[in-house]
């Protein structure tokens, strides 16, 4: 379980992730607000507990853990906030691959060979479609149901959003303690859980799995927010 949450933590800040089945759980997604932080003050209750929360809670960080959204990137969006609108279909291109794992078959849990897709592709890139308001997670929720592709999924309230645990069979910790599936949407690893990501039309989503904490795939957020700051500048 500590391995799990360790992952979780870093995989997603956010993590993933999520939607499609909004608002599973039932755990708080709050941080428990100090009695002193509510004492002696002259705000209303709601005031005091914005407070509270800010004191409690790193500056950088929302209340879902999730550090500030890089410029020019979408920002997360809360499932329980958007509606899904069915007017009009729009179409995104999905891809699901763990071709990581090829390179890393010492790592990969033999008994699993058997899902385990030679090319490493367990879904091709092909347009879909989704509706406004619709998540990433929706997008993948619908297709892997479509396709009859195994899917296993786990809500994490502390980040609002619906965590990865296993597609096609293969689970995170399967390929070593760093292993584990991620998303990325045009080509950007989002810093927070899929079910907070709300497609647009033309969205090019990709699932992907990782051995080596997103290192392997690109995925790794620290590099990543360098490249970006070096192609603004």
């Amino acid at each position: 379980m500590k391995k799990r949450l360790l992952l979780c933590l870093a995989l997603m800040l956010c993590f993933a992730v999520f939607t499609g089945c909004k608002g599973e759980g039932s755990a708080p997604d709050q941080t428990p607000v100090p009695e002193t932080n509510l004492t002696n003050t002259e705000n209303s209750g709601e005031e005091a507990s914005d407070s509270a929360l800010e004191a409690v809670q790193p500056e950088k960080l929302d209340q879902y853990q999730t550090e500030k959204v890089p410029e020019g990137k979408p920002a997360p969006v809360e499932p329980q906030k958007t509606q899904i609108d069915k007017k009009e279909a729009y179409h995104a291109s999905l891809t699901i691959s763990c071709d990581t794992i090829l390179d890393n078959m010492d790592q990969f849990d033999q008994a699993k060979l058997e899902v385990l897709p030679k090319n490493g592709s367990i879904y091709q890139a092909n347009s879909v479609e989704f509706y406004e308001g619709e998540s990433v997670f929706d997008l993948l929720l619908r297709v892997t149901r479509e396709q009859k592709i195994h899917m296993e999924f786990v809500a994490t309230p502390i980040y609002n959003s619906n965590y990865i645990e296993g597609i096609n069979n293969i689970y995170e910790f399967d390929c070593g303690e760093l292993s584990g599936w991620m998303y990325k949407v045009n080509d950007w690893f989002p810093n927070y859980g899929s079910s907070r990501y709300v497609l647009k039309d033309g969205d090019k989503v990709e699932w992907v799995y990782t051995c080596d904490l997103g290192a392997d795939v690109g995925g790794d957020w620290n590099s990543q927010n360098q490249k970006e700051e070096q192609q603004a500048e």
